[in-house]
């Protein structure tokens, strides 16, 4: 007897569901280094992400600034770890130089001369293993490496653990000369740029996802050029960046760290810290922004301020006097002061507070996401009607709303004179649910923008959500 299937009464297929991106993960700490790991642990990708710091000191040694700075990131409580985040060490390009000689030395000697000092003489006939342990022998080249040989008229150095932009080094004292007593000219080339942190920036920031951004080396060592730059490349991207100086010059009116003030580059945070020794400083700056970028937005009530949060395992800047404390205000500079006894970081707004500059980025990220998913998951053409609309613009007050849930966002009074939609329901919507979402009418649209099947605009307002950070008290005292 023939059986027919009951697909010719219920017909099933299969569509795979689209699951859209995931958000940004605002935990993510880029830490860009000029110091060299060991290519077997590390790999050959350029970067590698961790997640403790033990094996940062296995792969770059536990005498290393990098596993310092790592191990200041995750001794924080809170730590990036709580929003889910990474430490993704980077490493910078460092410069190669290329010495060439004239010819084949009999006699003389020469001096590699740079920012962090001279070498002792280097004599024609010294080994390529002579040389470099002269090289290293300079405080701060410690990881610099030779190869070649004054013989074969070439040398090349690589200066790993050094900040790359700089000039590297000159010759000096040069006294070398070939068998018939004439003299030898050493020429310096640069085979391989040494890299600035905008550059480093611009190379790996579709290689890898991380949010925020440090470097290894003091504004003494990076400069203003290079922080500016990168500044300037930082501030239209979904990031936040930190620097720090122990330089008390840099806090004052044009100092380096009040020019990102001036500069209007609020996403890249200026630190001071008086103190350098032994890397004091950096580890202020890597526990700052540990402590800063672990905060969760997924969850409630999470969001913080680093105003008066202590930094375990960093002792309080008591070299900050009051002067230094009103010129850090001023220029809008996080410091880390004792008061009283007590440690404490010192947030001020002048240039955007911190937090409030972190969640605006989380928040602008999170709708990105959201309405990129919300249309890409549709099987079906969302319409270009107020009922597409409303599809849309629900899946940017479920972003709304969790700024209110984590306490980024709250009910408030609108006090600014930009308003849009229904006035009324602005204020009444803001001061009841702390938003409220408009979208310009279809039939508003013009023909253009609906051929190129584009949404109206949508424009939300939103109240941040306020923080106590001073107080002042009167009393008054009736005899």
């Amino acid at each position: 007897m023939s059986q027919l299937p009951i697909s010719n009464i219920i017909n099933v297929s299969i569509a795979a569901v689209q699951t859209g991106v995931n958000n940004y993960n605002t935990s993510n700490l880029a830490l860009f280094t000029d110091e060299v790991p060991s290519q077997v642990t590390f790999g050959t990708a350029g970067y590698a992400l961790y997640l403790s710091p033990q094996q940062v000191g296995i792969d770059f040694g536990t005498d290393s600034k990098t596993y310092a700075l790592a191990n200041a990131v995750f001794s924080q409580q809170p730590n990036i770890l709580n929003g889910g985040g990474s430490l993704v060490v980077i490493l910078l390009n460092v410069s190669v130089q290329a010495l060439a000689f004239s010819a084949v030395a009999a006699s003389g000697t020469f001096a590699i001369t740079s920012a962090h000092g001279s070498t002792a003489a280097i004599n024609y006939n010294d080994t390529v293993a002579q040389i470099q342990t002269k090289v290293q022998a300079v405080a701060g080249q410690s990881k610099w490496t030779v190869s070649g040989s004054i013989a074969s008229e070439s040398l090349v150095i690589t200066c790993d653990g050094s900040y790359g932009a700089q000039t590297l080094f000159t010759i000096s004292g040069n006294t070398l000369a070939d068998s018939g007593s004439a003299a030898i000219t050493v020429a310096v080339t640069e085979t391989t740029a040494g890299e600035s942190i905008g550059a480093a920036i611009t190379r790996t920031e579709n290689l890898v996802q991380y949010f925020g951004i440090m470097v290894d080396e003091s504004l003494s060592v990076i400069g203003q050029t290079d922080l500016l730059a990168a500044a300037a490349i930082v501030q239209p991207l979904n990031k936040m960046a930190f620097f720090v100086s122990h330089t008390a010059a840099d806090i004052l009116p044009g100092g380096m760290l009040d020019l990102l003030r001036t500069g209007n580059f609020n996403q890249t945070r200026g630190l001071y810290y008086g103190s350098s020794l032994n890397n004091a400083d950096l580890l202020m700056m890597a526990s700052y922004a540990s402590a800063l970028l672990s905060t969760n937005f997924e969850g409630s009530n999470t969001t913080q301020t680093m105003n008066l949060k202590v930094l375990i395992g960093v002792q309080a800047d008591t070299s900050l006097t009051q002067t230094q404390y009103n010129q850090a205000q001023a220029a809008g500079v996080d410091i880390y002061p004792s008061l009283q006894g007590v440690p404490a970081v010192i947030s001020n707004g002048a240039n955007d507070f911190a937090d409030q500059v972190y969640g605006t980025l989380w928040f602008a990220g999170a709708l990105q996401v959201a309405g990129f998913n919300y249309l890409q998951a549709a099987n079906t053409k969302i319409p270009q009607t107020e009922s597409g609309m409303d599809g849309l613009k629900n899946a940017y007050r479920n972003v709304c709303q969790q700024a209110v849930t984590n306490q980024f966002s709250a009910p408030g009074v609108w006090n600014s004179p930009v308003t849009f939609g229904n006035q009324t329901q602005l204020i009444l919507n803001v001061g009841q649910f702390g938003y409220y979402i408009y979208s310009t009418p279809i039939a508003q649209q013009s023909q253009a923008s609906r051929a190129q099947r584009e949404a109206p605009l949508v424009s939300i307002a939103m109240k941040l959500a306020g923080a106590i950070h001073t107080s002042t008290v009167i009393v008054y005292v009736n005899q």
